[in-house]
């Protein structure tokens, strides 16, 4: 159990959100998409460094019903694992919304404010 080792040279796998945001509402449904080598097959996911699950699909629909964090990985055949992604669920009755991907000085950046 646990996240798998893997050999020196690998080139990770990459995980992305849809919507693209760090903070989600309770309830609310995101897909994490999971990109590798371009190979065949199986996807594993991780929750907190933890197996979750092997789907044959390169994406799922995650939620959750309770406030809290959780941070994701994803593996696709012959790739490495993925960086982790922090998803925030909150049930706070005003959220500011920010991308979950990372930023560069002079990048336009979309924020969104929810209630």
């Amino acid at each position: 159990a646990g996240v798998p080792c893997h050999p020196a040279g690998v080139q990770p796998s990459q995980l992305t959100v849809d919507p693209p945001w760090m903070t989600v509402l309770l309830r609310e449904e995101v897909t994490l998409t999971c990109r590798g080598a371009g190979m065949p097959g199986p996807t594993e996911w991780y929750i907190n460094k933890q197996f979750w699950r092997k789907t044959e699909s390169d994406h799922v629909h995650v939620s959750q019903y309770q406030p809290g964090s959780s941070s994701y990985q994803c593996r696709r055949p012959r790739a490495g694992l993925s960086p982790p992604l922090t998803l925030k669920f909150s049930n706070d009755w005003l959220v500011l919304q920010v991308p979950a991907q990372a930023l560069l000085e002079g990048d336009t950046l979309l924020l969104r404010c929810r209630g």
